[in-house]
């Protein structure tokens, strides 16, 4: 985000919640971006776009296809597209190595002239995961956002952003 008021802004005007379904827990961001839905997904599906605001990512982009991704942890992700429907809903496993098979869904709701996101990741894993998974998709997200409105990802700062999202995240672990 390009100042302060961004960050204050997009803090303020995002939910998140950690929830229980069944055995498993979800971390869940929604946000409302200024962007019609059509333009989200492309943002969410081309190679070239996801490369700047969220991973290098190999494979095909569809349905049943493997990907990787190197998100810029010391492993690259692998997952498996399980429902690609455009311009709505994608659902992939996410697969750190040494770990269990998560599930990340998207989901986009045309919302007037903009969207509701969703990003929900959902674990086995018993420990606070979604603490970093949480805060991880958030920053994700804000750079999507910074995307949308045409100005460059690679300006948003992680280290402004950690410290804040983590105590929210922390916050909404507890609740």
């Amino acid at each position: 985000m390009s100042n302060e008021t961004d960050i204050h802004t997009w803090l303020k005007s995002t939910q998140r919640e950690v929830r229980s379904i069944g055995h498993r827990k979800a971390a869940l961001v929604h946000r409302r971006m200024d962007a019609p839905r059509e333009r989200v997904w492309v943002a969410c599906t081309d190679r070239d776009q996801l490369r700047r605001w969220f991973a290098d990512v190999t494979g095909d982009l569809r349905e049943a296809a493997t990907l990787t991704f190197d998100v810029g942890a010391p492993c690259k992700v692998t997952s498996r597209i399980l429902r690609c429907a455009f311009p709505h809903n994608l659902l992939l496993t996410w697969l750190y190595p040494g770990r269990e098979i998560d599930e990340v869904e998207l989901r986009l709701t045309a919302d007037g002239d903009g969207t509701v996101v969703e990003l929900e990741h959902r674990s086995e894993d018993k420990t606070e995961w979604w603490l970093g998974a949480g805060s991880g998709w958030e920053y994700a997200l804000i750079k999507l956002s910074v995307l949308l409105r045409g100005d460059d990802p690679a300006e948003v700062s992680a280290e402004e952003l950690d410290q804040k999202l983590g105590r929210l995240w922390t916050e909404a672990g507890r609740t």
